[in-house]
């Protein structure tokens, strides 16, 4: 039976190793403010079975914040338990909005119809950049001066000057928070936004349109990263009774008289389901993620697809995904619509024959870190050829052999210490610092990942 050891605990105890060796410890030369958790897997091992990841964040926060403006009671079901939400439902609740249920059970959520209640005036929402964003043109809705916090290194600038466009009267400082909004009349109407940055500017103005007099109608310059993530706005609107366009350049949000409330279940993360899935091709492993298809309203479904790209055996249905086999080719492909598959699919390349080539992921650069940076840092640590040059990341694919053990450290991003558990699995003696970081989307990710573990020799 799998034991975990507890915070205060300074050394790693032997009986606490499961079939396959795994533990968390704790490393006092660590410099953090609390006890930090390392994981690292005991070989050889590989995975086989069935999983479904938590809900959808992205998902979640949009639902959420649409209930919010509805007419009517709305319950949401399977919102996720995590940092991020968590943060964003404090936030909601310190503004005034009634909201009961604990996460990750169902949430009631009493909509305001556009009338907001009286709330907070400063809110801080650490590093969930999703909620900043949305927040900030939520508050821009009620026109009351506030002012937000959060992780200054996320970009906020855009959408500023896009509700500064649409008639609110809101200043940040420099390219990010805070950000203070002291009122104004927002007619909606015509706006342009440069979407280079971050989709979430787009989605943001998306959610409050149909609270906008004259509506909106949005239309987009420059390159425009992550697009399916608005696309999905777009569905989660037109789940609430909301008319959309959505356009190429261009998208137009009707204003409406009433939201329609309702039970709206949130589906599991796309994005989380990628890891085990990637982690059966680097293993020879048979693994099947259920809650996410093709049908899944979320643009990092492709996973599947990418790794059939790559020669993994993969079946793709409505529902799920399996995936079983090692890859055997590199691959090219441009990522600027699916972002956060980047740090688990160029762990595969890692392993692939060829070289891979990976286009569109500068924007990685403004996540919760650097993940560029923090990718190639961590592969380079233990001999794997990666570099970035431009707008461009290069893997060179090895069979293994020379590769070294590293203590790879994620920099407090979740998505790095997922990455970096992949290769954990295929590098004996490679160690996932601050693995707790992984709370902020998937608190029980490494659960899920153990869960899948079997003994080779026990396998028959």
């Amino acid at each position: 039976m799998l034991r975990r050891m507890e915070r205060d605990l300074l050394l790693c105890n032997p009986a606490c190793l499961d079939a396959v060796g795994q533990c968390w410890v704790y490393d006092p030369a660590m410099n953090c403010e609390s006890t930090a958790r390392i994981w690292s897997v005991q070989h050889p091992v590989s995975l086989r079975g069935q999983v479904r990841t938590a809900g959808s964040k992205s998902v979640a926060q949009r639902v959420i914040f649409s209930a919010l403006l509805a007419h009517g009671e709305s319950q949401v079901i399977g919102a996720p338990k995590n940092d991020d939400l968590e943060i964003f439902l404090a936030a909601l609740i310190d503004l005034g909005f009634e909201i009961s249920g604990q996460l990750p059970g169902p949430l009631k959520i009493v909509g305001c119809a556009g009338k907001f209640p009286a709330g907070a005036s400063r809110i801080d929402v650490g590093a969930n950049g999703t909620g900043m964003r949305f927040l900030t043109a939520l508050l821009a809705l009620r026109g009351e001066e506030t002012h937000i916090d959060g992780a200054s290194h996320r970009p906020i600038l855009p959408l500023v000057q896009a509700l500064r466009d649409l008639g609110c009267n809101i200043d940040c400082e420099g390219e990010g928070p805070p950000v203070c909004i002291r009122g104004g009349s927002m007619e909606g109407g015509r706006v342009v936004l440069q979407a280079a940055v971050s989709s979430q500017f787009a989605s943001a103005l998306m959610l409050i349109a149909p609270h906008l007099p004259a509506g909106l109608i949005l239309r987009l310059v420059g390159p425009i990263y992550s697009r399916p993530y608005i696309d999905l706005t777009a569905a989660v609107l037109r789940a609430f009774g909301v008319k959309v366009g959505n356009q190429p350049r261009e998208i137009t949000v009707k204003t409406a008289s009433e939201f329609r409330s309702g039970r709206i279940e949130v589906e599991a993360d796309a994005s989380s389901a990628a890891f085990p899935l990637c982690a059966a091709a680097l293993v020879s492993g048979d693994v099947t993620v259920e809650g996410v298809g093709s049908r899944s309203l979320q643009g990092d479904r492709v996973i599947g697809e990418i790794l059939s790209d790559m020669g993994c055996p993969v079946e793709i249905g409505e529902r799920s995904i399996r995936v079983h086999g090692p890859p055997v080719k590199a691959i090219s492909r441009n990522m600027e619509g699916t972002p956060d598959l980047v740090p688990a699919v160029a762990v595969v390349a890692a392993f692939a024959r060829g070289e891979s080539i990976f286009s569109g992921v500068s924007h990685l650069r403004v996540k919760e870190t650097d993940r560029l940076m923090v990718l190639c840092r961590g592969m380079k640590a233990m001999g794997i050829r990666a570099e970035v040059r431009g707008d461009l990341l290069r893997v060179v694919g090895s069979d293994g052999v020379d590769l070294v053990a590293a203590d790879l450290d994620p920099a407090r991003d979740h998505r790095m210490a997922m990455a970096f558990s992949l290769l954990a699995l295929k590098v004996e003696g490679t160690r996932v610092l601050d693995a707790d970081c992984v709370s902020k989307s998937d608190p029980q990710y490494f659960d899920r990942l153990e869960g899948l573990f079997y003994q080779r020799e026990n396998s028959s």
